[in-house]
């Protein structure tokens, strides 16, 4: 009996340390629009994870997600045993369940993607929707510098898909020439070839709004440091 008690208290106690070491994200709604964005760019400063975020195009303004949104989780998800695709999935499913619309993560290397599942059609009801950045395209060698590569991956989605991709200030490529070409890989993994050229990989993430006034893109690079590979469940044999 002594010892059915001891183990209560001690588990007891391994809760409330689990729930003392809680972290809890918020977005306010004043500051964003997007709060699936909001809230991975605090568990980038917070815990150094690579994670893009791509937006699903809306067909009007109104349809953009102008609520707070919130997600707790304790540090220990980000490190082995845990699995960090898995959180942030996690994250993504309560997002959902809360009304918002559904995305996915990938992972690809070093690099975790949030893309978009679906988004609200002309009549406001959820379609199926791809992430632009999955169109393969090919670029061939030549001498050129990083920033002007990067100009050409998002001109080949234009020639593909018709949308524009503006590269925004925070552009981190430069006027150092390279080589490298693109062949016939996806958006996605040719511009995260081209920034894991010009830093550790994983360094560099990105955000990809949509504006849906003039239905184009905009670019946007931030810097998450030398980023530990997303930790991998053992596999069960």
């Amino acid at each position: 009996m002594r010892i059915v008690r001891l183990c209560i208290v001690l588990g007891s106690l391994s809760l409330i340390g689990l729930a003392q070491n809680q972290t809890t994200l918020t977005t306010n709604p004043k500051d964003t629009a997007r709060p699936v964005s909001a809230l991975l760019d605090q568990l980038r400063k917070r815990e150094r994870i690579s994670v893009t975020y791509e937006d699903p195009r809306y067909s009007k303004r109104a349809d953009m997600d102008e609520k707070p949104a919130e997600f707790s989780y304790i540090a220990e998800e980000f490190h082995a045993p845990y699995d960090t695709e898995a959180t942030v999935a996690r994250m993504l499913r309560q997002y959902g369940a809360s009304g918002g619309l559904t995305f996915a993560v990938v992972q690809d290397g070093m690099r975790l993607h949030v893309v978009p599942s679906e988004t609200f059609d002309s009549t406001g009801q959820r379609v199926r929707q791809d992430s632009i950045l999955d169109t393969v395209i090919s670029v061939p060698s030549g001498r050129r510098t990083t920033s002007q590569l990067l100009q050409l991956i998002c001109d080949e989605v234009k020639k593909e898909t018709g949308y524009q991709i503006d590269v925004g200030p925070s552009d981190p490529t430069t006027t150092a020439s390279t080589n490298q070409a693109v062949d016939h890989q996806t958006a996605r993994a040719a511009i995260g070839r081209l920034l894991d050229s010009l830093a550790t990989p994983g360094a560099f993430v990105w955000d990809l709004y949509y504006d849906p006034a003039d239905r184009t893109y905009g670019l946007n690079f931030s810097y998450v440091g030398p980023a530990a590979a997303p930790a991998q469940k053992p596999v069960s044999h």
